[in-house]
């Protein structure tokens, strides 16, 4: 019950277009086997890098520089990318898919990503401005930040992180979408 009333918690003017897009994407869904088989693993696996992800991140207490942080600056925002490119191929819905990217690359990441860094970079001053410097946005280095810390990932970090919800979302727009070759 707790998830649910944090996902209604959840709905704001800035969400509402999103759930907009996903009912829309179910509802026009026309799902095909081919495109099934590729979307799947992208959903899985962009969940999998937000779980990874989750389970690092201490939210405003330090610069988050292990798990795939170690990597990529902005592993949770990758593996929404790899689950809306999913979603979409799943549903074969190319129109959707057409307008997620142009919502992703001209709003969520460019704003977004503008305002955490600048929060950030006033919480944590030099090491942010270090770590930005050194760590790519959205393509992952091979080699891990020199400067990466020694926590592990822990679940605890998942739940306060909320991305539990998020996968259980997922979960059920799969199950929604696989429900869809049926009826």
């Amino acid at each position: 019950m707790d998830i649910l009333k944090n996902l209604l918690r959840k709905i704001t003017v800035k969400t509402i277009p999103v759930y907009i897009l996903m009912a829309a994407l179910i509802y026009f869904a026309r799902p095909k086997l081919s495109f099934f088989l590729v979307g799947l693993p992208l959903i899985l696996g962009g969940e999998a890098l937000r779980l990874w992800a989750a389970g690092h991140l201490s939210k405003n207490r330090e610069v988050t520089t292990t798990g795939p942080y170690a990597h990529v600056k902005n592993p949770l925002y990758l593996g929404t990318f790899l689950i809306m490119i999913g979603f979409c191929l799943l549903a074969s819905q190319w129109i959707i898919l057409g307008v997620g990217l142009l919502a992703f690359f001209s709003y969520y990441v460019p704003f977004k990503k503008k305002a955490e860094s600048d929060r950030l970079r006033e919480i944590f001053g030099l090491a942010w401005d270090e770590y930005d410097r050194s760590v790519p946005d959205y393509v992952p280095r091979l080699t891990p930040y020199e400067k990466r810390g020694k926590h592990e990932w822990e679940w605890s970090r998942v739940v306060s992180n909320s991305e539990h919800e998020t996968a259980v979302v997922t979960a059920l727009g799969v199950l929604i979408l696989s429900m869809r070759f049926f009826f």
